[in-house]
Order: C-alpha cells, then sequence, then structure tokens
C-alpha cells in the first residue's frame, strides 16, 4: 500500500469578499483543465467521488453548519505511476464572507514537494493574509513609507510563514526593476506560502535603523525570517538565515530557487493549524470517509425504488390450518396488484440477479443476497468503527509530530547558541592564558576551589530540595510545575541549566544587598565580577511585554506568592524571567522577583513550562 506524508501546505486568510467560493472554483476549475492535465472535472460536480482522469480521483465533500458558515474539500488522489500523491483544497467561508482557505500536498516518502501553481492563482483573485498581513502572491516593491508596514509584519505574532527581505543600497549600480525580477525568480517556489518584500536604499536604511544589528538585513542580500523574531536576543538571529551576495552571485539560480522553494515547503509543514480548522479537518475527514464507504455499497436508485415498493407492499400468508371462512375474510392483493409486485420482482431479478425469468431458484438466490448484504452492513458499521479509532489515533499522533518537530527545531537553535558561547569562552580563555603567559604566571597551576555547589542536581526534585544552598534565594512556587519538566527531559540538562541560573541570581544578590555591586541583573550578566557564577545575558528578560502584564488571562498567571513583608497583598506580578531552554510550547522559564535592596532577597515564584501568552496560546 502506497504512503504519503506532509510535503507543503499553505494557509492563508481571506477578509470580506463575498464572492470567494465562487472564484475557487473557478480557479479549481482552470486548474483541473489546464494543457498539462486536463482532468474531466465535470464529472464532480456535488459532494461524491469520480474518477476525472486515469490514474486521477477526485472527491468533494461539503458541510453547511449552523452558523452560517461553510466548509468545502477538493481532493485529487494522484497514482500514476510515479508513486501516490494528494492535493487536497478546504474552504471555510463565514456568514461575513471571511475565510480560511488551506491547501496540503501530501507526497511519497524522499520526494520532493512544491506549491500547486492552485496557490497562487487564488491569490492573484483573492487577497490573501498571513496573520494580520498580506501574503504576497509577487514580492513587493517597497518604499520609504512601507517600512512600518513591514516591520508590523515581521513581528505579527499570527504570521506562520516566511518573511524574505531582499535590501538594496547605492553603492552597486543595478537597476532596482531587475533586483527586483531576480528575487522575483529566485522565489517563484515559495509563493501561496512566504511573504517577500524587496527594499530599496531608502527603505533598507529606514528598516535597519528599527532592528537590532543582528537582525538586519545587507544590501544586495536576501534574509529569511522565520515567524516570532525575539529582536531582543541576538542569538534569535541563528533562525533567520541569510543569503549573501557571494552566494548569490557564485551559486546556480536554478539551485537556489530549489533551495529556497523546499526550506519554505519544509517549514509549512511543521506550524500546527489553529484550532478551529484542526476541527473543521478532523470533520471533513470524516464525511470523506463516508463519502467513500457510502459510495462503496449503495445500490443503483432504480433497484432501490424497486425494492423498496416491493418491500412495501407485504402479502400476509395464510397458514393451512385457518379456515375457509377465515381466508374469505382475508384482503388479498388484486389482480392488478399481484402483476405491478411481479413486474417489481422481476425487475429486482434482472437487474441483481441477471436472468429474465422469476424462479424458485432466482428468488432463492436474491434472499440470499439479500441475507448477505444484511451481513455487510454489520461489517460496513465495523469498518466505520475501527476508521473513526484510526482517525483519532492519526489525530493525536499528528498533534505530537507537530510539538516534536518544533521542539527539535528550538534544540538545534539552542545547541547552535550553546556553541556560539563556548567558542566565545574559549576565545577569552586563550586570551587569558596568553596574557598569564606574558605576566611570566603560565607555568602556576592554578587550583580551583571546589565547592559542593558545583555538583548540579539530576532532577528538579533534587533541585528543590536543595534551595537552601542558596541564602539568597526563597523559592515560593508550586513545586507540581517544576516536577513535570523532569518528565519532558530525560537527560537532565535543564535542572542543570536552571541550577547555573539560580548561583547567578543568589550571587547577585548577595553583591547587590550588601551594596559591593550596584547594577542590574543584565548588568551583572553582561559583566559578571571575578568568581561569580554567570550564565548568558540573552537568556534573561527583564520583564514582559506591557501586553501580556495588561492581559487579563496572561498577566495573572505571572502573578505569584511572596511574603507580606515584601508586598502587603502576598503577592507581585513576575514579570523578570529566564529563558532555561527552548524546547516547542514548553519551553521551561524561570520567574523570579528581585528585592535585594529590600528584604535582600529574591523570590522564585515560579520554575515549569512556558507560561500561556500571545505566542504560546
Amino acid at each position: 500500500m502506497s504512503t504519503t506524508e506532509l510535503g507543503c501546505r499553505s494557509l492563508f486568510r481571506i477578509e470580506n469578499d463575498p464572492e470567494l467560493a465562487t472564484k475557487i472554483h473557478q480557479q479549481i476549475y482552470a486548474w483541473c483543465t489546464d494543457d498539462r492535465k486536463k482532468w474531466d472535472i465535470d464529472k464532480l460536480t456535488r459532494p461524491g467521488v469520480a474518477d476525472i482522469a486515469p490514474g486521477v480521483t477526485a472527491s468533494l465533500v461539503r458541510e453547511e453548519r449552523r452558523d452560517g458558515s461553510s466548509v468545502e474539500r477538493w481532493r485529487f488522489h494522484q497514482d500514476e505511476g510515479r508513486g501516490l500523491w494528494i492535493t487536497q483544497l478546504t474552504t471555510f467561508v463565514d456568514r461575513a464572507s471571511n475565510g480560511w482557505v488551506l491547501t496540503d500536498v501530501l507526497k511519497p516518502p524522499q520526494s520532493e514537494a512544491s506549491v500547486p501553481r492552485l496557490v497562487s492563482n487564488i491569490l492573484e483573485v483573492a487577497a490573501g493574509l498571513d496573520g494580520r498581513h498580506s501574503l504576497t502572491a509577487e514580492p513587493f516593491r517597497a518604499r520609504v513609507d512601507d517600512v512600518d508596514y513591514i516591520y508590523e509584519a515581521l513581528i505579527d505574532s499570527d504570521r506562520r510563514g516566511f518573511l524574505f527581505l531582499a535590501a538594496a543600497d547605492d553603492s552597486v549600480a543595478i537597476p532596482l526593476p531587475d533586483w527586483a525580477g531576480f528575487v522575483s525568480e529566485l522565489l517563484s517556489r515559495t509563493r501561496g506560502i512566504a511573504s517577500a518584500y524587496v527594499l530599496d536604499t531608502e527603505s533598507t536604511l529606514a528598516l535597519n535603523a528599527r532592528l537590532p544589528e543582528s537582525h538586519r538585513v545587507a544590501p544586495w542580500s536576501l534574509r529569511t525570517y522565520l515567524p516570532r523574531p525575539d529582536f531582543d536576543d541576538p542569538g534569535d538571529s541563528l533562525r533567520h538565515r541569510i543569503l549573501t551576495t557571494g552566494r548569490i552571485v557564485g551559486d546556480s539560480q536554478y539551485r537556489i530557487r530549489d533551495f529556497l522553494g523546499r526550506s519554505a515547503c519544509r517549514h509549512s509543514t511543521t506550524f500546527a493549524l489553529p484550532s478551529d480548522l484542526i476541527r473543521i479537518d478532523r470533520r471533513l475527514r470524516e464525511l470523506l470517509d463516508e463519502t467513500i464507504v457510502g459510495s462503496a455499497h449503495s445500490f443503483p436508485s432504480t433497484i432501490a425504488e424497486s425494492t423498496t415498493d416491493l418491500l412495501a407492499r407485504p402479502t400476509p400468508a395464510t397458514p393451512d390450518s385457518v379456515s375457509e371462512s377465515t381466508n374469505s375474510a382475508i384482503s388479498r392483493p388484486s389482480d392488478g396488484q399481484q402483476t405491478e409486485v411481479m413486474r417489481t420482482l422481476r425487475a429486482v431479478v434482472r437487474s441483481v440477479i441477471g436472468t429474465l425469468e422469476v424462479t424458485a431458484d432466482s428468488v432463492r438466490r436474491l434472499g440470499s443476497l439479500a441475507s448477505e448484504a444484511l451481513k455487510q452492513e454489520e461489517n460496513l458499521k465495523r469498518v466505520r468503527s475501527r476508521i473513526h479509532t484510526i482517525q483519532s489515533e492519526r489525530n493525536a499522533l499528528e498533534d505530537e509530530n507537530v510539538e516534536l518537530t518544533v521542539m527539535v527545531e528550538d534544540q538545534f537553535l539552542d545547541l547552535a547558541q550553546t556553541a556560539l558561547e563556548l567558542d566565545e569562552a574559549q576565545r577569552e580563555l586563550r586570551h587569558l592564558r596568553g596574557e598569564l603567559a606574558r605576566s611570566d604566571f603560565g607555568d602556576v597551576i592554578w587550583e580551583r576551589h571546589e565547592s559542593p555547589l558545583d555538583t548540579p542536581p539530576g532532577t528538579f526534585q533534587e533541585l528543590l530540595d536543595r534551595f537552601d544552598e542558596l541564602p539568597n534565594l526563597v523559592f515560593t512556587g508550586q513545586e507540581k510545575a517544576a516536577l513535570e519538566l523532569d518528565e519532558k527531559n530525560p537527560l537532565d540538562s535543564w535542572a542543570r541549566k536552571t541550577w547555573t541560573a539560580l548561583r547567578a541570581l543568589d550571587d547577585y544578590c548577595r553583591l547587590r544587598s550588601s551594596g559591593d555591586f550596584s547594577g542590574s541583573v543584565d548588568d551583572f550578566l553582561r559583566d559578571p565580577p571575578p568568581g561569580c557564577v554567570s550564565f548568558s545575558q540573552t537568556n534573561h528578560a527583564r520583564d514582559e511585554t506591557t501586553a501580556t502584564e495588561q492581559h487579563p488571562q496572561y498577566g495573572r498567571a505571572r502573578i505569584f506568592a511572596v511574603p507580606k513583608t515584601v508586598d502587603g497583598a502576598g503577592k507581585v506580578f513576575m514579570g523578570a524571567h529566564i529563558k532555561i531552554a527552548k524546547a516547542g510550547s514548553i519551553s521551561p522559564r524561570l520567574h523570579y522577583y528581585n528585592d535585594a535592596v529590600g528584604t535582600g532577597r529574591i523570590y522564585i515564584g515560579y520554575i515549569g513550562p512556558h507560561l500561556p501568552n500571545f505566542r504560546t496560546n
């Protein structure tokens, strides 16, 4: 049996377009009947299943919902000798003429998928949105007045696809239209799953002025911005790859085009669908299963009608023991009724058995087939039940796969950042050794001061048990959230990283409360005093955004207990936090309240999975 896997996914919103359904139907028809395919889509004018070309089966399911919205799915199943390929287009339109368009391409393993031309065709007639901003059908030539819009598109928390930026300046005499055309060719296989902007000199300068140095785009380069960039974290820049001028000039245009297309397709398969669309997707799968199963055992309408007529007119049997007078009282069918019954029975026998005469053998054969059909009905009930079970299992596996994919990508980024920090530490070590050698201390054997604190805990349970080893910290949170992390991280690296962060906070609090250090936690991490433990300053956030703090749900989730000597209410908002690791929706965090200059303590209110916010929820 052929297997498939998701190879590419396009998802965009449409707002206020009363003609959306009509436009999509027109584009589907044009796509199916183009000169290359020539599929007979006219065979599928209503929900059902039809063979529309050799090796190509199409299906359509549709549902009108109680809230006035409608959902529809077209599915094209191609098995033409090159493995099994499935193109599936799903639309949702509400009664306000807003909607979603979702296109999935399922491919054979080891094959590469691309965006169907159907997607860009739809975008040419309907204004698609990725998040709250345009999903460009072609790279948009931006001017300085567009910079605010582009910046907002970059940080749009609902964006799912890549956003490409191509920059320019006055150092090279390349006409901007030529550069834009070249970029359009490079990105031709990302249409429908990514947005792109070609900046002129002024807009390049204006946008780069708003971006941190780590996230800027260099002139005559092409940079890929993934969703949800963190401009406060220089390490996050590793996620947003740069196609340099040298690579653009030195490599094959077609190789770059294919590479960008594959990258965008692979990324498109990793994001989770909105919860409403997940429910719609699973409902449409049920409808398709019912359509296929129903078509497999449906009878021709003429037979069904004849059988219904026949069964609707039962002829009561007369036992031998019934008296003649009783028999005379029973209403027997008239000659005309008997003729009609025989005509119907003859039609059924001819259609089902294939014989022209109604004989005892043909009637017995018909009865045998009817009995077998009843058994098949029971089998079909079992098949439906099994399909439902398999779909439920598939749904759970899909959810798990999305989460695991994000976790793996985050772990790779975490590893890359750790490697950079290790390189920096090794460069500093080499520099210090060189300075010691020049000071005639190069041969001195330095003994490390061993401390029990240098042995990290193996689990979060052990970490919590050892809090009394950190005299300047007080844990006020719930242990349950921290202990959940042990189940998600069997190698215990999160517990070790959390211990390092706690030791750094303990050292900071000790120096800050004694007056030996006067700066902030950021200052301490940026330039740690001699002998103090530290960790990457990029993994520290001194506060949450104002929107998160003021949000009725997200802000409340960050209020944790403190002693009433700290706050009379016995609780405070803890926006300052430490990013322990990147791991999908779990991405553990440590939230704290710094009262080093008050009670001389730092209060740890929370250690556990990432709290809900605009990105994770």
